[in-house]
């Protein structure tokens, strides 16, 4: 049985025990961090990043704004702490499940379906995490859409590695393995927006549609219909 994945950003660290402790400072600090930017990702994707608040942010994680004003400059600082964890932490969970599926006999095509349905499949189990940082980022500006840039950018660069890796690829412009991001990334947001997170994995065969067609790839099972 496969065990149960811990949601992104969801605190490892257990909670600290109340009153005097031995617990070295480091733990203590590094668990009240982690809780922050849980914290962060729940108000955020509950009421948005304008309204949000460092006061509803505390209260989620049950940590002092004392505390809160220790390890961060203000919400913006803690929003983006919480984006480029999150995103580290996403991109380390689907690189995995990239290569596992490139290490069973695949078809080029089939690989890259089984890693468009783990990234669509992983954002409809974190649904918290997708509307904060797909849909809230645009409204915490600066920064914060650099690390949502990378993180199309991290897209972009699987497809043009996957391309690569095809005997006799068709030459395309850098640029069109970031419009297969841009498009997917839309494509997403529209669902977000509408509130169907969970219709996400249904995405899978228009996004691999939108790779295949962008990259000038043909699909076997298109051609035997």
């Amino acid at each position: 049985m496969r065990e149960p994945i811990r949601p992104l950003l969801q605190p490892s660290l257990t909670d600290l025990p109340r009153g005097p402790h031995g617990l070295a400072r480091e733990r203590v600090t590094g668990s009240q961090r982690q809780r922050l930017l849980y914290a962060m990702t729940a108000v955020v994707a509950d009421k948005g990043y304008i309204t949000a608040t460092v006061a509803d942010v505390t209260a989620r994680a049950g940590v002092s704004r004392k505390t809160f004003y220790e390890l961060f400059a203000d919400k913006e600082e803690c929003f983006i702490a919480a984006a480029e964890t999150g995103r580290e932490l996403m991109v380390k969970r689907l690189e995995a499940s990239f290569a596992r599926s490139s290490t069973q006999s695949f078809s080029p095509v089939a690989t890259l379906r089984a890693s468009i349905r783990a990234f669509l499949g992983l954002l409809a189990e974190e649904p918290e995490f997708a509307k904060a940082f797909f849909l809230e980022t645009a409204a915490a500006g600066g920064p914060a859409r650099e690390h949502q840039d990378a993180c199309r950018t991290w897209f972009a660069e699987s497809m043009r590695a996957w391309h690569h890796r095809i005997p006799g690829h068709r030459s395309v412009p850098h640029e069109t393995y970031m419009a297969a991001a841009d498009a997917t990334h839309e494509a997403v947001c529209r669902l977000l927006r509408q509130g169907r997170v969970g219709e996400v994995p249904a995405l899978e065969d228009a996004v691999l549609y939108i790779c295949l067609a962008l990259m000038g790839v043909a699909n076997p099972a298109e051609d035997e219909g």
